[in-house]
């Protein structure tokens, strides 16, 4: 198969970007605010190739609910984008192993915005932020330790 060019599959990226607000339930700005728009509708065209983006394009997939006469197909494309959208992976087929596209593309994953946060390593306070004593926090006895002991002290170990 010809690798297709996400205009060839899409007609544009607006176009794969509101189909993917339909899929996802996050509205197109938010989708554009990723900045992976354009890495995506790439990605997914050299994937399946433009007939099989064509052909979801042009079904009648409104407001995230795929019509049951969507074929098996078209469906799995569906759930494909999605899943694309929210964890920064594609998944060729059911059962198979997920394919991390990039870095950025985990880091943006919906998944972490739909928690009201970022990925592991990726946001504030950021890489290594864990070696750091927390704001507020006391530095215990043993280095680099941390205590927030509300109340009284413990006692001697006995």
């Amino acid at each position: 198969m010809r690798r297709s060019t996400s205009d060839e599959a899409w007609g544009g990226v607006e176009e794969f970007v509101a189909l993917s607000s339909a899929l996802s339930g996050f509205s197109v700005t938010e989708l554009e605010r990723t900045g992976m728009a354009d890495a995506y509708a790439d990605f997914v065209a050299a994937r399946v190739g433009a007939g099989p983006c064509r052909a979801l394009l042009t079904a009648p997939v409104a407001a995230g609910v795929l019509p049951e006469r969507l074929s098996e197909e078209l469906l799995e494309l569906a759930r494909s984008i999605t899943q694309l959208w929210y964890t920064g992976s594609w998944t060729e087929s059911a059962g198979s192993a997920p394919t991390v596209v990039s870095a950025r593309a985990y880091a943006e994953g919906l998944v972490w915005r739909a928690l009201g946060g970022h990925a592991p390593g990726t946001g504030r306070p950021g890489y290594g932020s864990w070696s750091e004593p927390p704001d507020g926090g006391a530095v215990g006895p043993v280095a680099g330790t941390v205590l927030s002991v509300p109340g009284p002290a413990p006692g001697p170990v006995r």
